[in-house]
């Protein structure tokens, strides 16, 4: 295995561990929704007699399949393992801290914190061209044929699953949902940015 291929599965590798860790321990405690199956799968939370981490699980099997048919088979199978490990972490979490205590108390700070680590981790993904599965295929679909900022694709995709979230949530979750939403969408596309200036002598190309 090349040298560039192996320090990207291990981006892959830390960066689902980290967006299992922000997600379990900064969004669900507070049922926050910031879009991605994530928010997905606490707004089924209501509806079905299943944690949101084993939700999410079963989401992201099915919309995997999406990868291998619009997606080339680098990208399909980084997007695998990026999704795998993601799912497999928030499981393993979900199993060993079943109702875990937010790491911060203030669930406007908890869901800015989680986003600002969520946005990292899913800017570190898309970089080596994956992704954490779910919604983030669909950005990574739509960048791929239409070169629209990841970010932006995010938006668009994410916008419905918080609206209704926050309608079934109330007041507080939705605007802290907003608020999170906002900085994760930005965020990626800023790190990518930031990352393609700082440290590549060229942009990562689609596979």
């Amino acid at each position: 295995m090349r040298v560039k291929t192996l320090k990207e599965y291990m981006v892959i590798l830390l960066a689902g561990i980290l967006y299992a860790f922000s997600t379990h321990f900064y969004i669900f405690p507070f049922g926050l929704f910031l879009g991605g199956t994530s928010g997905i799968s606490v707004i089924l939370y209501h509806f079905m007699p299943f944690a949101p981490g084993i939700i999410l699980m079963m989401i992201n099997i099915v919309l995997l399949a999406l990868a291998f048919l619009l997606l080339g088979k680098d990208m399909a199978i980084k997007t695998f393992i990026g999704s795998l490990v993601t799912t497999v972490a928030i499981g393993g979490l979900e199993i060993l801290f079943p109702s875990p205590t937010p790491m911060i108390p203030n669930i406007y700070i908890s869901g800015i914190v989680g986003a600002i680590l969520i946005s990292a981790a899913s800017a570190s993904l898309f970089y080596v061209r994956s992704s954490s599965g779910g919604t983030d295929i669909a950005a990574l679909i739509v960048n791929k044929y239409t070169k629209m900022n990841i970010g932006k694709a995010l938006l668009y995709t994410d916008i419905l699953i918080v609206v209704v979230g926050g309608i079934l949530s109330g007041f507080s979750v939705a605007a802290a949902s907003v608020t999170g939403l906002l900085i994760k969408t930005f965020g990626i596309d800023w790190i990518i940015a930031f990352v393609q200036k700082h440290f590549s002598k060229e942009t990562p190309q689609n596979s």
